[in-house]
């Protein structure tokens, strides 16, 4: 995920939450269709609020936090979920640090574009090796083919 949307590596700790997140509200067929968290708590989980991880978001500044003439809206990067609803942790790239907001604005359409492109260019480059791989094959001799082997029994 985090190569996926050219994240910074340090953030692994909040890519492996997040798929932890997401595999305990995915239904299993050993559990009859049912998810483990539903298996837990007898309770369907609700994955409305699934977001693409790494996509831009914009939230509001409250009068308080900002400065004069500050701007009203910052963004960040999507990187989980809390088990608060609708709270998110966001990864504020100037400062690097996470915090946890509400009330984002989420920008999945730029996130799901670049996964695409990574993906296109990862086939386009596969096929540009397939291709030098079957080039014009070369007849290599083996080295040890005429070698024969001598019985050392006494």
């Amino acid at each position: 995920m985090l190569h996926d949307q050219g994240l910074p590596l340090h953030l692994w700790v909040e890519a492996c939450n997040i798929a932890v997140y997401v595999w305990n509200r995915s239904a299993y067929r050993i559990l009859e269709s049912k998810t483990p968290e539903e298996d837990y708590s007898d309770k369907r989980p609700n994955v409305g609020h699934f977001k693409i991880f790494g996509s831009l978001v914009y939230f509001h500044v409250t009068k308080d936090a900002q400065k004069k003439l500050e701007a009203t809206s910052k963004f960040g990067i999507f990187v989980g979920c809390t088990n608060t609803p609708h709270n998110y942790g966001v990864y504020m790239k100037t400062s690097r640090m996470i915090v946890v907001c509400r009330d984002l604005k989420f920008d999945e359409d730029k996130a799901m574009r670049v996964s695409l492109e990574r993906e296109l260019n990862l086939h386009a480059d596969e096929k540009l090796l397939a291709s030098k791989v079957e080039g014009p094959q070369i007849d290599v001799e083996q080295p040890h083919a005429g070698v024969q082997r001598m019985d050392t029994s006494t």
